[in-house]
């Protein structure tokens, strides 16, 4: 740098101190330097104003419980049991803010009884496995989030009946809805078609992006969304938004066997219950909601989040979830005539016109955010500017069923702009900004140099500017993520922000975010997707098709080389080609493959199920004659597997220090 452009820059630098030094938490406003600009402030000034105050959704249609564990009189709705026991966090903290810990009182364990025969398992975890008895059986909606904690609502349902189970529904692929199918029936129950699993036909395509494609990197991202790395309470967790707590445990997974067709209804009687399976694209585009029709009851899956403004976007990471196609799937639910409504997260809702109150609150939040976002996106304003904008009237922003606690206004605008263009903001700059490295040095040296952005940050902190600090400090952490003093004061940025988060996700991530900076992570609670059940579950194309993204390119630039797999068990085959740093898969055995093996799908479980212990697993089976060789040998598959990139260990892989 220049000395003719320290003499300019350095000045700011300083000044921005001042400026630190008084700066408040005001709402930020766009620079009125054009008739769009000034439109913006007009129109952000004006959105509050001449709203009805009185209470639109709190005139009598909405009514908590005196229990705490629905919505409404209680006439065809009552609390059967309570354990006692919360999972959540409810004691007052100045760690934690109140609106938070309000949240966490309303998630007491206990079985919700629903007419004579709808059950549901609540705050056991944080999805709520149902349970709906039939004349000679039970169809659970949802098995839970492991197979411990799915045994835990199974040993409450034990106490009500000891019917067999008929089916289990999967309202969608997320883990917290699946994984727990192991506590309730067995492969030879689902294989035999003594049960049924009932689920969308796209869905086992998305366990396996989850579980295995990306596996590695969601579990780690959903961990810190869930503060996996450091102690639950005031400190830490206190609840997850959806419910009292993610139960971590066995991830199990037994491939449906009843697909329902895309946007298509599934019309059933499973022991007597006459169910309508509907397929509504919303939060995924495998979700299913339940409709009881005699009973004129609505199980809305996660179609709702629970008593939370959706994750339109989830921070964890997720593919582009249409905000249009989510609020058009609740009108598909509006249709039924509901005079109660569960859900997979959140209370159940009793009566017509509560039920009408909910749905239709929630889906115009969502439809609110997705259009103003595009109406101003039409104006040229950036995700920044978007979120000074794009804001909830107050009808719906203190609509108990919209609270911020588990998505945000602030984060779905910014991605339903990525969705909708993509990361470039029309500045070319960013096609090609200077390297990561570089640029980190070159605005250390451009604010005064790293004693000065400790000193700013401190100002800052000082002042409650939190995420300033935070965003200045991770200059000198870029160039030297030794440094302790920046870490440790980028640390005590973030915990002191998670305080002030009404947002459980945001708050979770400032809380671990400070555990990595401090060097200070627990791993003993990671979060892993990569279930070992779930892969053995799998289709074999898509444990083949995992394969390919893990090949290390610059290994294999100059290498042509395949394998192929037949199983005599299943009749497929399969061959991955290395070609010159790419691997494509074939679903066929190539003529011309250096590796050609012979086994079973039976025996490959075994491979993955053996870890680390797999050539010995192999070995094993190659004295049997159960994995053999038609072409090359243990010594090309070795050399095969070799161009394959090992999982990173998680106390590797740095979200923060980077």
């Amino acid at each position: 740098m220049t000395n003719r452009c320290k003499q300019v820059l350095l000045p700011l630098a300083i000044s921005s101190t001042l400026l630190v030094a008084g700066y408040t938490q005001a709402t930020p406003v766009i620079e009125a330097s054009s008739s769009v600009g000034q439109e913006l402030q007009t129109s952000a000034a004006s959105q509050y104003q001449n709203i009805d105050l009185g209470a639109r959704y709190n005139d009598g249609v909405l009514i908590e419980h005196s229990s705490n564990l629905f919505w409404g009189k209680g006439e065809r709705i009552k609390v059967l049991s309570k354990t006692g026991e919360t999972l959540a966090y409810t004691a007052e903290s100045e760690h934690v803010h109140p609106t938070l810990t309000k949240h966490s009182r309303k998630m007491d364990q206990a079985i919700i009884q629903v007419d004579h025969n709808v059950y549901l398992g609540y705050g056991f975890g944080i999805d709520t496995p149902v349970m709906i008895e039939g004349d000679d059986g039970i169809i659970i909606v949802d098995p839970g989030e492991s197979v411990e904690m799915a045994e835990s609502v199974k040993q409450q349902f034990r106490q009500i009946t000891t019917k067999p189970v008929k089916a289990i529904i999967y309202s969608h692929n997320h883990i917290d809805h699946i994984s727990g199918v192991r506590a309730w029936v067995s492969d030879e129950e689902v294989s035999s078609g003594a049960v049924k699993i009932i689920a969308q036909d796209g869905l086992t395509d998305a366990v396996a992006n989850w579980s295995s494609n990306l596996g590695t990197l969601f579990g780690h991202r959903t961990s810190y969304t869930g503060a996996k790395h450091v102690e639950e309470g005031e400190h830490g967790t206190v609840n997850d938004g959806l419910g009292p707590r993610f139960m971590q445990g066995a991830i199990s997974f037994i491939e449906p066997n009843t697909l329902i067709a895309a946007n298509a209804t599934l019309d059933i009687t499973i022991a007597g219950v006459h169910m309508q399976i509907v397929n509504v694209p919303s939060e995924t585009k495998d979700e299913v909601v339940v409709y009881l029709p005699e009973q004129k009851i609505l199980h809305a899956a996660e179609v709702l989040q629970g008593e939370n403004f959706p994750n339109l976007h989830t921070i964890r990471g997720t593919k582009f979830r249409d905000p249009a196609m989510w609020f058009k799937g609740i009108d598909v639910m509006r249709q039924f005539d509901t005079e109660i409504m569960i859900n997979s997260h959140g209370r159940p809702v009793e009566g017509k016109a509560a039920v009408a109150n909910v749905l239709t609150a929630y889906r115009d939040a969502i439809q609110y955010t997705h259009d103003q976002t595009i109406r101003y996106m039409n104006k040229g304003l950036t995700p920044d500017e978007l979120v000074e904008v794009v804001k909830l009237p107050k009808h719906l922003a203190e609509h108990p069923w919209l609270g911020e606690h588990y998505g945000t206004v602030a984060h779905a605008v910014r991605q339903i702009y990525v969705g909708y263009v993509g990361f470039f903001e029309a500045d070319p700059w960013q096609l090609e900004p200077m390297a990561y490295q570089q640029r980190a040095k070159a605005f250390v040296e451009l604010m005064g140099g790293r004693d000065n952005i400790i000193n700013t940050a401190k100002v800052a902190i000082e002042a409650k500017n939190y995420t300033f600090a935070a965003e200045i400090l991770s200059y000198p952490i870029t160039v030297n993520k030794d440094d302790m003093q920046a870490r440790q004061l980028k640390a005590d940025a973030y915990k002191a922000w998670s305080a002030e988060q009404v947002n459980i996700n945001w708050r979770n991530w400032a809380l671990n975010a400070a555990a990595e900076l401090e060097g200070e992570r627990d791993f003993s609670n990671l979060i892993s997707f990569a279930s070992v059940d779930v892969l053995t579950a799998l289709p074999s194309k898509q444990i083949f098709d995992m394969m390919t993204a893990t090949l290390i390119a610059e290994k294999t630039i100059d290498v042509n080389m395949s394998m192929s797999y037949s199983f005599a068990d299943t009749g497929e085959s399969f061959t991955i080609e290395i070609r010159n740093g790419i691997a494509q898969l074939h679903e066929e055995v190539l003529t011309e493959a250096n590796v050609q093996i012979n086994t079973s799908r039976a025996v490959l479980n075994q491979i993955l199920m053996a870890g680390p212990n797999a050539l010995q697993v192999i070995a094993r089976n190659m004295e049997t004659g159960s994995f053999s060789f038609a072409e090359g040998s243990i010594k090309d598959f070795g050399l095969f597997m070799s161009y394959f990139d090992q999982a990173t260990r998680p106390q590797d892989l740095m979200l923060i220090v980077r």
